[in-house]
């Protein structure tokens, strides 16, 4: 590597390329913007909703092609367009035996994990899940819930989202509040 001249200010914002490289990188944003935009679009609507841990890296995958084709001089346009067009075939591969064999969908997704189950949490999932006691009762606060066994069924799904099934309404069990540990009886008083 040849020795760098600290804070060269011209090779810091314009480089040691010719002028014409600017016109040249804007070029090659749109090729390869296109490129991946048109082959995108070819994996259809399933790509616009929330991203699967799989399909987080495809976008990676992508990120990394695209990018350095898009201002490395060395780096062809062509390379960056074979990237992007084998990403997004093993993604439909992927996605064809997703559907066709569930133990591929399943060790590519994972499975909904119970965190309550009839009103009651279930601490040992929590755990498997990397959920913290006081996150997951945070959650529950913010759906508006201040007894745990207000929920008859949660589940964290496969997008990292948490689906709720409310109990019956008034029924009370054994759980506890939702309430930070911390905090017991009026949080006003002494305020006064």
């Amino acid at each position: 590597m040849d020795p760098v001249t600290p804070f060269d200010w011209h090779r810091m914002f314009l480089g040691e390329e010719p002028p014409l490289y600017f016109l040249e990188i804007a070029f090659r944003v749109v090729a390869i913007y296109l490129f991946a935009a048109l082959l995108l679009r070819l994996m259809g609507k399933r790509g616009l909703r929330q991203l699967s841990p799989f399909e987080f890296v495809v976008v990676i995958a992508l990120g990394s092609a695209t990018g350095d084709a898009m201002f490395y001089p060395e780096v062809p346009i062509l390379y960056a367009w074979v990237v992007i067009a084998m990403v997004v075939l093993l993604d439909r591969l992927f996605a064809h035996a997703q559907l066709r064999w569930r133990k591929v969908n399943t060790f590519l997704e994972g499975e909904p994990r119970p965190l309550v189950w009839e009103g009651r949490v279930l601490e040992s999932n929590l755990h498997a899940e990397g959920l913290r006691r006081d996150e997951f009762l945070s959650l529950l606060r913010e759906e508006g819930i201040e007894r745990t066994d207000e929920v008859r069924f949660a589940f964290l799904e496969r997008s990292g989202r948490i689906g709720w099934i409310r109990g019956e309404e008034g029924a009370v069990g054994t759980e506890a509040s939702t309430f930070p540990t911390e905090m017991s009886g009026d949080p006003r008083a002494g305020q006064e």
